[in-house]
Order: C-alpha cells, then structure tokens, then sequence
C-alpha cells in the first residue's frame, strides 16, 4: 500500500497532538470519574440493601396470607370433604381483602389434585377454571408439603412454577385436620414481574447468568446496575438487580469531555490546515507525475505528464515524458510488425482457395471507401480496416473440403462453416491492440433482419462499422468465382446489395454504398478484378 508524502510529513504533528489531547482527556475525565463514581456506587449499595429488605417483606406478607387462608376454621373439613363451594365461600373474602389484588389462591387435597383456585383482580375475586395445564401432584416442593416433610425453616416450601404460561412464585403449606392428618396443601401464588416491581427503586429478574456490575441505556437516561442474588427461605431463586440513574455522572463527565474535546478538535484541524497546505504545495507536482505514470502504465501512450516545475521534479517529468515517447513509438511499431504477420496469416487462408485471394483486402478496400461516404471517425475508421484485413482468419479452422466444395454445403458441414467468425474472434482476443477490431471479426456475418449469425443481432444492435464490412463482405464475395457459382458483374452485384437494403443490410449503409459505386469499381479495378457481363443477378 502507498502511503504518500503528505501524510508523511503532516503525520508526526497529527500523532504528538492526538497523543497530548488524549492524555489530557483521559488525566481530567479520569479523576472526575472516580470521584463521581464513588459517590454513586454507594448508592447502588444503599439501593441494594433497601431492594432486599422489600423482599423480605414480600415474603413475610405473602407467608402471613397462606396462614390465614390454611389456618381459617373450617377449611381443613372443607379440604377432606372436597367441598370446593365451601372452600370458596371460606377463602374469597381472604381473596378480596389481599393486597396485591391480584394474588392467586389455589387449594389441594392429600393427592395434589386441584379442588379450587381463586384469583383477586381490582374488581373482587374471580374462581379459575379447572386447567389441565396447571397440576401441581408433580412438584417436589408440593410433594414434601403433602408428605409432611420440614426443613431447617419449617413445613412451608416456596417454588416458581409455569402457570397458564405466566411464571408465578408459590407459597406452600399443609393444611391439618384436627387430628393432624395433613388433608390436603393451600397455595399462594404472585407473578414474578409483579414480584419485580415490588419496588420502584428496583427491578427483579430471573436469569442463569452470573451476578454482574452493569451500566445501561433505557428511555433516554443512563442507569448503573448492581446484581445481588435473591434468595428466599434459604433457595436462591434468581437476581435481584437494583438501579439507579446516572445522568448526572454521566452528564459531568461528558461536559468535561465535550470542553477538552472541542478545543483538541480546533488545534487538530488548524494543524492538519496548515500542514495540508505545505504538503500540497511540496507533493502535488508528485502526484501529477504519478497519475500521468498510472495513465500511461493503463495503456494510453499518447499522454503526457504535465509537470511545470523548474526542480529535480520538473526533470523527472521531461525525463518521463521522452520515455513514453520512446515508448509509444516502439509499440506502434510492434503493434504493426504484429499486424502484418496476422494479416499475412489472413492472406495465406484466403490463398487456400485461389476463388478468395485477395479477398481480405479487396473487403477492406471497399470498406473504406464506404466508411468515408458516412464520415467515420479516424479512429473507427482504422479499427474498419484492419477488422475487415482479418474477417475471415477464422478459415484457418475449416476444412479445405468444406471451403473448396463445388456443391451446396450439408447442414454439418454450412455449421461447421459458420464456426469461422467465432474461431477468429477466439484467436485475436487476446491481442490489446486488436479489440476495437474484434466485434468486425465476429459479427461480419450478422443480418439487419436478425437472421445472421453468430448470435442474430439485429438492426443498430449490430455496430456501424460491422454493417459497412458486412456489405463490402458480399460485395467482394459476389463479384468474385465460388466453386459453386460463377462471379457476378459489378452491376448486378449491386443490384443484389440494393434488394438487400432492410433485409440483409443497413439502409444507410447501402444508401453510402451506391453513393461510392463508381469509386469502389475503379479500385477493385486497380487491385485486378475485372468487369463481366452477367444476365441476371443471383444470391450470394
């Protein structure tokens, strides 16, 4: 990778400045961020301590509300006697009276079987219906109770269970008969996400993931977060993570950063300014020679670097542009020696047959006179002739019996014949020189009505230049002997061209043709073709 002299030179003031801006920034935000921080992880802790103490609560309250519900006179009969209208009767004004309002009660016999389920909502409590997905024989922590199973902390067990797809934390206890027969288990259950926001200040969440110091982005504003573990009765259930706002360290520091950093940014850009303005003045000579170097390298040989400068600069680029002159003469020259061997090769396949000697360059004969009655650019016009020289240099992979025969071709053999426009195109592109020659090569046999080949063009798709040589291709070919028919004359083989106008040709191609009539006999004339005198046109 180039790394260009500017850069160089405006580099090591760029790199001192972001070192010293940097270091200032970082020094200054550094000490106000400790101290800004200190303040506020106190915080956190003080808010973690008071989030645990409203957990605790919760489950005091919630342990309170399962012994009310157990302990009411006349639930144990209830349970044993299945009388769930009963039970409702005991436990709905427990329910209604519950705070928060929307507490689940749930009450089971001795075989975990759910008798009935009550739930509080803000407008009195409601009885659930009997739910297949809520069986509750199956947990270990229902089963203990039921089996009158203690623990260090008692006979009651907390659980979070899958609800009717909402996760609800259980508090469990046996209910008793009056002989102390466990009966049958009451249940009181609470959301977890209202269990989460028990508490303003916090904000619980059930997560795997391991306990953290976390700072985070919500609503426009900044909070810090600290995870403690939340534990009931002894069993870590989860996290408990506590929150609190960080915008005004947050906006302390980035005011600090906001003042550092606007007056680095102005140091930073009158430095690169002035610094860009002497590079430039030092290295755009440089980079014009470069770009000149990059042109002539991508093949124009034409141009030249423009390069004014009176210094050792200045004598590079004089020295540069004799070189390309050099250059550009010795290539022309290579590029014609290569031409005239192809164009010998052209020569020698069209004496392969002595009915198309010299038809190469007849074609391009007659090209040229017709290029130059439609006004083809120079350029164009040069890329004509020598498309039109080699045409036909695909021949050289057909077959003498195909080219010498003296009848009509079969199909195989006409297919094997139309092989040649690709063959040639294969052959020469890979030569740079002979690119804008290519499409004559491959596409000399195209139709105006799109029924030529290789690959059926059609109309202005064909290009100008392959339209002229496709009429003096014809032409030549007409007026010339074939092993299958005699030659025409100069006049009925025009004619052939001019029936042949929107059909096989372009219009105004053979407007230019006929324009030029006289001028192209004289000079297939001048190359040995003579006049004869034919009856009636016939096809080429």
């Amino acid at each position: 990778m180039r790394f260009p002299i500017r850069y160089k030179i405006i580099l090591p003031f760029a790199v001192l400045l972001i070192f010293v801006g940097v270091i200032g920034t970082g020094v200054a935000t550094g000490r106000l961020t400790n101290a800004a921080s200190t303040e506020f992880d106190g915080k956190l802790l003080y808010n973690s301590f008071v989030a645990n103490q409203s957990v605790s609560l919760l489950e005091a309250e919630r342990v309170r509300d399962l012994s009310q519900a157990s302990n009411t006179i006349g639930v144990p009969a209830a349970i044993a006697a299945a009388d769930t209208g009963g039970l409702a009767g005991l436990l709905t004004p427990i329910a209604a009276v519950a705070e928060p309002a929307n507490l689940k009660i749930r009450v089971l016999n001795a075989s975990g079987n759910e008798l009935l389920g009550i739930q509080g909502t803000p407008s009195g409590p409601n009885r659930l219906p009997p739910s297949a997905s809520t069986t509750f024989a199956t947990v270990p922590d229902v089963i203990s109770v039921l089996k009158g199973q203690s623990d260090a902390l008692g006979e009651r067990r907390l659980f979070l269970f899958n609800d009717d797809a909402t996760l609800m934390l259980y508090w469990v206890t046996p209910v008793r008969a009056d002989d102390q027969r466990i009966v049958g288990a009451m249940l009181v259950g609470q959301s977890v996400s209202e269990v989460a926001a028990s508490d303003d200040a916090t904000r619980a969440k059930i997560t795997a993931d391991k306990t953290a110091r976390l700072d985070a982005t919500g609503a426009g504003h900044s909070y810090g977060s600290l995870f403690s573990t939340w534990t009931m009765r002894g069993r870590q259930l989860g996290y408990l993570a506590v929150q609190a706002n960080a915008d005004g360290l947050q906006n302390s520091v980035t005011q600090v950063r906001l003042i550092l950093t606007l007056v680095f940014t102005a140091a930073a850009l009158l430095t690169l300014l002035v610094g860009g303005v002497t590079a430039s003045l030092l290295t755009g000579p440089v980079d014009r020679l470069v770009r000149s170097m990059r042109t002539v390298s991508g093949g124009d040989l034409h141009h030249r670097a423009r390069v004014k400068s009176r210094d050792e600069i200045g004598f590079l680029a004089k020295t540069f542009n004799e070189m390309t002159a050099s250059l550009e003469e010795k290539t022309a020259a290579l590029e014609e020696t290569y031409f005239a061997s192809m164009e010998t090769l052209a020569r020698a396949i069209d004496a392969r047959d002595p009915s198309t000697f010299g038809h190469s360059a007849r074609v391009a004969a007659i090209s040229m006179e017709i290029a130059d009655a439609i006004g083809l650019p120079a350029k164009e016009r040069e890329a004509l002739r020598r498309g039109a020289l080699l045409h036909d240099i695909g021949k050289i992979g057909v077959e003498d019996r195909v080219l010498n025969k003296p009848g009509p071709l079969s199909d195989p053999e006409a297919d094997h014949m139309r092989e040649h426009p690709r063959i040639g195109y294969d052959m020469l592109k890979g030569l740079r020189f002979l690119e804008p020659s290519l499409p004559n090569v491959l596409s000399h046999h195209e139709r105006w009505d799109g029924a030529g080949y290789p690959t059926g063009l059609t109309g202005t798709a064909i290009p100008l230049p392959v339209r002229i040589l496709a009429v003096a291709d014809v032409f030549d070919a007409l007026t010339s002997t074939r092993p299958y028919r005699k030659r025409l004359g100069f006049e009925a083989a025009a004619t052939v061209i001019r029936n042949g106008a929107g059909l096989q040709f372009d219009p105004d191609v053979v407007s230019a043709f006929l324009a030029r009539r006289g001028a192209i006999v004289v000079r297939l004339q001048g190359m040995g073709k003579v006049e004869v005198t034919t009856a009636e046109p016939e096809a080429a």
